[in-house]
This record gives structure tokens, sequence and C-alpha cells, in this order.
């Protein structure tokens, strides 16, 4: 025995017993095969989650977001996650290959999606027995890959969507027989299914296809027997482990797919499990590592129980956990398993500095890193409350919208709100400085606004002192105009007493109180009439200009009728000649008619007589006699005769 040769070779691990993998013992004919995933699509996730970063914390932390803008966001990142789950080509262009059809393209595909890699294997299989096998998935790019790999296996290959990546293909004829159906838009009625045997199994590639509709359930009881117990193909859907695949398979069975509880718990599920997307547990391993082995005796006798668990379960994350995960940075490393990394070394004895580096990377974390994020470490020297420790008070640390503040553990909102209580005491530090660099000028614009105030208060006390000066002087000269219009009375009063004493001492001063009386009203009216003289003569003035006026117009408007009369009178003449010319002309013109009309008889007379001749002669020759004449039968070119000449 070379116990040097054993302990230099890696060991074969052992199928496990299906007792140890927990079994459910699953014949309904519906199963799930779990798939890992390599480094790049691991890394291609966590990306996916990374671009959708903003979008998944405003989706679960808050409830006023545009409905349209982040659903449509989450919805994107599954879609695209369910694409790098399948294929990373069916997401990144620049690696596509630019040809499909190479020998070395089935080896590509399949080092670069784990699912591929488990098709692949389980194609390995089936390949061996004369079989039907039905594989359905997304119409497009999909079905491309998938056929690209086929090439590389010796299986018969038909495709019921009108494409294919080999345009002239040559026959291929082997005991195996690969369909590959578009999971949408399958049409059988344009691509019947013309083989006379019944499918073997549907494999299901991507969690897009839907069992339940009419052309997926015409192609599991394709010439099968409805009274038999198999009734129906079994189905196996390769679904990625702990990525969107296994998400939607495992809560497509809780919640309808359209509604909001399915894409919470979903998109919750897939951002929280990046960190161990596509990793095998250790119970699987040993089924993978040779090359799905286990499952030819199922292969062989579809009618006993699958022998793999039933679909694995999955917590349902709350957003404390998403928000957790998020704050959480991934690592992925090649290799699983320190043993894994020794055996991947050339040397025989020994490990290599790689080795021992990738050794290293699947360590377990230490203490302090598993614990940092909870604060829950010994040596932490701020471990007391949070409110205390940020400053931040809340009313009740029972209620349950202000979770982040209390928990103890450090989440997106406490750092938020911890930043933005920096933000507030940055700023008011910021307007305490500004106010102090402000002190000067406003100082000197007080000392400026100080200075106006006193100017203006001069000037409005100046302004005071006049109107003061103004008032004085204005009583003064009401009080002036109050003693004239007194003397004014006086004296009116005075006239009335003298009038009255004249008229009590006589006759003569009667007559004297009248004649003054008649005075005063004919000093008024003299007055009234100098007035209204002087307004007529204005107005006389004023009529005499306008006067002038109309006449100087009279004038220019029988210049102007003088000058139109001319003018007329100048037309009327030239009118008058031109009508004589006319009138010429048209005489002339009758003239030239009745000469056309002359000579135009005298050409009909001539018509006539020459008619009459034409008829004359016509007649005459009517009345001679037809000559005959005869061709002799000798010459061609025999010349004619009449028949009264010798």
């Amino acid at each position: 025995m070379d116990l040097l040769k054993i302990l230099d070779t890696k060991p074969i691990p052992a199928i496990v017993d299906a007792r140890t993998l927990g079994i459910s013992e699953d014949t309904s004919g519906d199963y799930w095969l779990p798939t890992p995933m390599c480094l790049y699509q691991k890394e291609l996730i966590d990306q996916i989650v990374s671009l959708h970063y903003s979008d998944i914390l405003r989706y679960f932390e808050t409830k006023n977001y545009e409905e349209d803008v982040i659903v449509e966001s989450m919805k994107t990142m599954c879609r695209n996650s369910a694409y790098i789950s399948t294929h990373p080509y069916l997401l990144i262009d620049h690696c596509m290959p630019k040809s499909l059809i190479t020998k070395d393209i089935p080896a590509h595909l399949a080092e670069t999606s784990g699912k591929f890699t488990v098709l692949r294997d389980l194609i390995t299989l089936v390949q061996e027995y004369e079989t039907h096998t039905a594989i359905v998935c997304r119409p497009g790019r999909t079905m491309d890959l998938v056929e690209a790999l086929l090439l590389g296996k010796k299986v018969n290959i038909k495709r019921y969507d009108s494409h294919s990546i080999k345009s002239k293909q040559k026959p291929r004829n082997f005991a195996c027989t690969c369909h590959l159906f578009p999971s949408e838009n399958l049409d059988l009625k344009k691509h019947p299914l013309r083989h006379s045997r019944q499918f073997d199994m549907l494999i299901c590639l991507d969690p897009t296809v839907d069992t339940e509709t009419s052309e997926i359930q015409h192609i599991l009881q394709f010439q099968r027997d409805a009274r038999r117990s198999e009734s129906r193909a079994p189905t196996v859907r390769l679904a990625t482990i702990n990525s969107i695949d296994h998400c939607e398979l495992y809560f497509g069975r809780t919640y309808k797919k359209d509604s909001r509880e399915f894409l919470e718990n979903v998109t919750a599920a897939a951002v929280v499990l990046r960190d161990r997307v596509g990793t095998l547990p250790p119970d699987l391993r040993p089924i993978y590592s040779q090359n799905l082995r286990y499952l030819i005796e199922w292969l062989e006798d579809p009618s006993i129980s699958w022998p793999l668990p039933d679909v694995y379960c999955i917590k349902k994350y709350t957003p404390m956990d998403v928000e957790s995960s998020l704050l959480t940075e991934v690592h992925y490393s090649q290799i699983e398993d320190e043993l894994e990394a020794a055996f991947r070394s050339g040397k025989k004895r020994g490990r290599s500095k790689n080795d021992k580096e990738s050794s290293k990377m699947a360590e377990i974390d230490s203490f302090y890193q598993l614990k940092r994020l909870q604060n829950d470490y010994t040596t932490n020297p701020i471990k007391q409350d949070m409110a205390q420790l940020t400053g931040i008070s809340i009313a009740t640390e029972t209620a349950s919208t202000d979770y982040h503040l209390y928990s103890g553990i450090l989440t997106h909102k406490l750092m938020q709100s911890i930043g933005q209580n920096y933000m507030d005491l940055e700023l008011q530090r910021q307007e305490l400085k500004s106010y102090a660099d402000m002190n000067t000028i406003q100082e000197s614009h007080q000392q400026f606004f100080e200075s106006e105030l006193k100017s203006m208060g001069d000037k409005v006390s100046e302004n005071c002192s006049l109107v003061s000066l103004n008032l004085h002087k204005s009583e003064e000269i009401e009080g002036l105009n109050i003693k004239k219009c007194k003397n004014i009375d006086a004296i009116s009063a005075d006239i009335d007493d003298t009038l009255a004493k004249l008229q009590s001492k006589g006759e003569t001063y009667v007559f004297l109180r009248s004649l003054y009386l008649e005075y005063d009203g004919l000093k008024g009216r003299l007055d009234k009439e100098k007035n209204q003289s002087i307004s007529k003569d204005t107005e006389k003035e004023y009529t005499s200009k306008e006067c002038e006026r109309a006449d100087k117009s009279i004038e220019e408007s029988l210049k102007e009728i003088d000058d139109n009369n001319t003018r007329l009178s100048h037309s009327k003449t030239e009118f008058q000649s031109k009508c004589a010319m006319a009138h010429e002309e048209k005489n002339k013109v009758l003239n030239s008619i009745e000469n056309l009309n002359a000579s135009i008889k005298t050409e009909e007379s001539k018509y006539k007589q020459l008619e009459n001749n034409l008829k004359e002669v016509v007649s005459r020759l009517n009345s001679l006699p037809t000559p005959r004449a005869r061709v002799s039968n000798g010459k061609s070119n025999s010349s004619r005769r009449n028949k009264g000449t010798a």
C-alpha cells in the first residue's frame, strides 16, 4: 500500500446516504434541482444590488415614493438577477462570443455558469438513453446559448421558434433528442410535434416557465395515457440556490407573482442572501462533484420519489435585515474550503503561497468582525444608550417607527440622523462665524444710519420752525382780514344809518337818497356792461379771424375749382379728338368690310361658275365609253394594247 500516493491524491467524496439528505419522498412530478454559481456570477449579482442601492432603501424604509419608478427599479433588479443566474452573457453583451458554433463554446458556456454546468451534466446522463427530453427557457439569446451547449453533446436538437444558430446543420442521428421550447409565445399549431413518442422529462431552465399553460400541458401529456398514474412527464426545475430563482420558486407557492408581498419578500431575500448566493450546502456538494450520477436511478425510473430534498425554506426578512445586509461588504472566494484549496495546487507535497492565501480567504471571520455591526464586542468604549451616544432624544423607545434610534444596531437611518445633526451643527457654526465677520460691517452701517438720523432730525427741526413761522404769519394775515371785514361792515352800517337819517329829514334828502341808490345801481350796470362789451369785443375778434380764415379757404377752393375745370376742358377736348379719330378709323374699317363683302360675292359667283363647269366636265367624262386592255401571257413585261388597234 502506497500511503504517500494515497495522501497526495485528492480524495473522492462519497455520495451521502439519501437518509441524511432529508429527502421529502416527493412523487408529485414537479421537482427542483438546485444549481451553484461561478465566482463571476456572484460578483455580478452583488454589483446589480449595488446599482439599485438607493432604490432598495427607499422601497423598504419609506412609503412616500413614486410607485412607477421604485417598483419598476425593483422589478428590473430581479429580472437582471435572473438573467445572471441563468448565464452572464444574457446581460453582459461585450463578453458574448462572436460565434456560438465553435468547438470550445460548450465548455466555455459551462465554465461561466453554474446552471449550464448542471444542465451539461444532466444531458450527459440523459444522452445515454433513447429518450425525448423537452427543455423550456426564455426565447431569443437563452435558447441560442442552450443550443450551443447541446451542440457539444451526442443529442439531436429540435427548436420550436423558427430560429437556429447553425443555418446549415448536418442531420444528427443519436438516440437522445432534445426539444427546445420558448417559455413565451409558443405556438404548437405553427410548430407541431411530429414525433410519435412521449416526452420522458421536461427541464425548466428559468423561473419564467409556467407549467399551467395549455401549451406546456400539451407537451407534458403528449402521447401519454390520461388513465395511467404517469399521465404527465416529470418536470425538473433548475434553480440557482439562494438566488432570485430560489426566492421566486419558494414565495411563488404563498403569494401571487403580481402582488406587492411577493415582490417585497423576493427582493428582500435576494438582497440578504447575496453573500451566500449559489453556494451549495455541504450535503449536496458530493452529488455535484460526481456530475449528478446520483440521479441515474431516478432517470431510469421516474416513478420513484425524487432523491433530493424539497425546496429549501427562505426566511421572511424585515427592512432592518435588508439595511444591515446592505451595510455589510460581501467577499466571494473561488475555493470554498481549505481541502479544495490544498488539492488545487500542482505540487504533491507542501502548499504554495497562493494556496495559503486562498485558505486564508476561506477562514471564518473573527468574533469582532461578526459583532461589529451590533456594537456587541466587550472592548467597545462607547457601548451605551444610542440616544445618549447620538444626542437624539425620542419620546418612547418602544415606538416601532424609531427602531433605528434605540435598537443598538448601526443602520442607515441612524447614520443619516447623525449626519443630519452634524450638518445642523456645522450650519450653526457657519452662521456664528458669518455673524462675527459681518460685525464690523454692521457697526459701520449703524454709524452711517445714526449720522443720517441726526441730519434728518436737524432738517425736521428746521422745517418745523419754518412751519411755525408760516403759521404765525398766516394768523397775522387772517387777523388783518378780519379787521378789514369788520371795517367794511361798519362802513356799510354807517351808510345805511346815513340813508335812514336822510330819509327822515325831508323830501330833499329823500330825493338825494334815491339819487344815491340809483347811482349805485347804474354804476353796477355800467360795470356789467363794460364786462359784456369786453367779452363781445373778444368774441368779435375771434369771429373776424374765423371769417378771414373762411375767406381764405373759399379763395383756395375757387382756385382749385378753376384748375379742375381747366383740366376737365383739356380732357374733354382730348377725348373729342380721340373720338373723331376713332370715328375715322371706324369709317375706314366699314369701307374695308364693304370691299371684302364685294370681293366675297365676286368669289362666290366665280366658285359657282367653276362648280357648274366641273359638273359639265364630269357629265362628259361619264358619257365616254370605257377602254378595255389585255395582258399577254408570254412575258411579264409585255405592253398593253387596245382592242381596236392592229
